[in-house]
């Protein structure tokens, strides 16, 4: 088939040019889009918004030229930024069709945003530093009101957060609260770290926060920890680029003094990790950000990058058995291969590799008009680790371990505590 090369590559693309933005020639990139993911379907099993696409397509003789604009709209409202078809699309730059579907999504997302505004209840759901804050002052109430039933049909009718969905937990002690307590243990004898926890870590699962200074500082790594707030992750949900830009520049400025004294900047959640690697130079465009960008690992990344240095501490006295071990999308799109797997078979455990999609990314799975189809998306991956019947089940992605916990009834950890306590560590 012949199809028109861009009007300018992916890569070239700024939030600050006018073009970004511009209605016409984005229906014009969506519809050249269109036409190549309409005549290849590879994707068509991944998420909800193909099926959607090809429908679409197939309900008229004229192709996607008889799409109407209000169909491209309900295509980007099923995507949820898994950027799972980036890998699996042979037409990915440097290719001359330079197709880049998820960069593509998040373009019209933001031009809908301008267009159409945020609906109240989408944006309170991306505050999810202001919801960690005022829930840790009584976790109780808050981990009570999440658990009541009642409470959760309130919710859902007000804030559109399905019933069913398993909200976190929240804890009083967070990880900034407990370090700043305790203070840094190592010196640098085989370098230095800077732990950017995530909301999701300091807020509902600071145990993972603590297990990663305990396990990087068993290797001589000296860490510090450095969170004020979100990477800006969940605005990315809603296209609220002016948070998202805001949150982009405080945190380089709080993590770049870490970096130009040697630190890495180390991520517990795959999401967040990504987002620092990859948007923060596009968001901010400058020097200062790349070197934030640059420093930064995904945790178990890192500490991978110990092990192929033989400066990671192999002593393992407990046996973990066996582990399924699911790899979010968003690890997966850093191409980093599986370090957790890697790690924890060096920890001595028998390792089920699930690479399925969990179906929720930031607040999609959650929404109650979304959650029959993310449930749907989710189904391999809950049908796997079932069947590995594992003595434990580990991914990073906190939001996978909240629709594990929901479909399967069992706890997923973040590898870093199966690490700890493989170590024999116990936890602080």
């Amino acid at each position: 088939m012949k199809v028109e090369p861009p009007e300018k590559p992916s890569a070239d693309w700024s939030y600050d040019d006018p073009d970004y933005f511009d209605p016409e020639k984005l229906e014009r990139e969506l519809r050249r889009v269109g036409d190549i993911c309409h005549q290849c379907r590879r994707c068509l099993p991944l998420c909800p918004s193909f099926p959607k696409l090809f429908d679409l397509v197939d309900a008229t003789d004229r192709e996607m030229d008889g799409v109407t604009l209000e169909g491209l709209d309900e295509v980007n409202e099923l995507c949820f930024h898994c950027k799972l078809c980036y890998n699996h699309c042979p037409y990915t730059p440097p290719h001359d069709w330079d197709v880049d579907f998820p960069a593509l999504m998040r373009r019209h997302q933001l031009v809908r945003t301008r267009r159409d505004g945020v609906p109240l209840a989408r944006k309170l759901t991306t505050q999810t530093d202001r919801i960690g804050k005022l829930s840790r002052l009584a976790p109780p109430l808050a981990n009570f009101a999440n658990r009541n039933r009642a409470a959760r049909v309130v919710m859902e009718k007000t804030l559109g957060i399905h019933r069913d969905w398993v909200q976190p937990s929240f804890f009083f002690e967070t990880v900034s609260r407990w370090f700043r307590k305790r203070g840094p243990r190592e010196e640098a004898q085989n370098g230095r770290a800077v732990l950017f926890t995530t909301c999701s870590v300091n807020y509902s699962d600071p145990d993972v926060g603590k297990a990663a200074v305990q396990v990087l500082e068993r290797s001589g790594v000296r860490v510090d920890v450095c969170y004020e707030r979100c990477c800006g992750m969940p605005f990315t949900d809603v296209g609220d680029l002016d948070s998202l830009r805001r949150n982009a520049e405080r945190n380089v400025a709080d993590l770049l003094p870490h970096v130009e004294a040697g630190a890495r900047v180390v991520v517990p959640g795959p999401s967040c990790s990504l987002l620092l690697k990859n948007e923060l130079p596009k968001l901010l465009g400058t020097p200062e950000a790349r070197r934030v960008a640059e420093a930064t690992l995904d945790l178990m990344e890192f500490l991978f990058q110990l092990g192929k240095a033989k400066t990671l501490d192999r002593n393992f006295t407990r046996p973990l058995g066996r582990v399924a071990y699911h790899a979010p999308c968003h690890l997966r799109h850093q191409n980093i291969g599986f370090p957790s797997r890697a790690l924890l078979k060096v920890a001595g455990a028998d390792v089920e590799l699930v690479d399925a999609c969990s179906g929720v990314d930031g607040t999609w799975g959650m929404q109650a008009r979304f959650h029959d189809a993310s449930l749907k998306v989710a189904d391999k991956m809950l049908q796997r680790l079932d069947a590995a019947k594992a003595d434990h089940i580990a991914t990073e992605c906190p939001l996978s371990a909240l629709r594990i916990q929901e479909g399967l009834g069992r706890r997923a950890v973040h590898p870093i505590l199966l690490l700890r306590d493989a170590y024999g560590i116990d936890a602080p």
